[in-house]
């Protein structure tokens, strides 16, 4: 019974990697619009709670997904393939359609426009945006591989 759901929990694999990023970066851009203030206040509690949501949930559910195959490698590799998928699909999606600023006539790459209106913020949230990535990269295909490793390690 288990193994029919690999389809889907392979499909919620996928949207959970490909999510975590699109919905990182929408944050990261949420808080480059707050006041100077509020970043200052609140930057470690934000970037906390951007991070939980981003990395800690989707983390929780993939471990029990896991945990439900009882770590087989063929569903190792399955949700394996299906994040890598996901983070391969996100980055197409934004080489395909790049984030623009749009005033006007005139349209302008994001990251331009971000450094332009304040490239102490932009510095600011890009550190924490690549750790969030280099996370979810991690969690969606190399995790379930470790995680096995290392229950093989503990059973000798």
């Amino acid at each position: 019974m288990r193994y029919l759901l690999t389809p889907i929990t392979m499909f919620i694999w996928y949207l959970l990697t490909y999510l975590g990023l699109y919905y990182g970066m929408v944050l990261m851009l949420w808080m480059f619009s707050l006041s100077w203030i509020w970043l200052i206040i609140g930057y470690t509690f934000l970037i906390g709670i951007i991070s939980f949501l981003v990395n800690s949930l989707p983390a929780l559910i993939n471990f029990l997904i896991l945990k439900f195959y009882r770590l087989n490698w063929f569903s190792i590799i399955a949700h394996s393939i299906a994040g890598l998928l996901g983070i391969i699909y996100f980055y197409y999606f934004i080489y395909q359609n790049p984030p623009t600023m749009v005033s006007g006539n005139e349209s302008t790459p994001m990251l331009k426009a971000l450094w332009n209106q304040s490239w102490l913020k932009t510095i600011l949230l890009i550190i924490p945006f690549i750790g969030l990535q280099l996370g979810l990269i991690y969690q969606g295909i190399f995790s379930p591989i470790t995680m096995k490793l290392e229950e093989n390690e503990n059973e000798y």
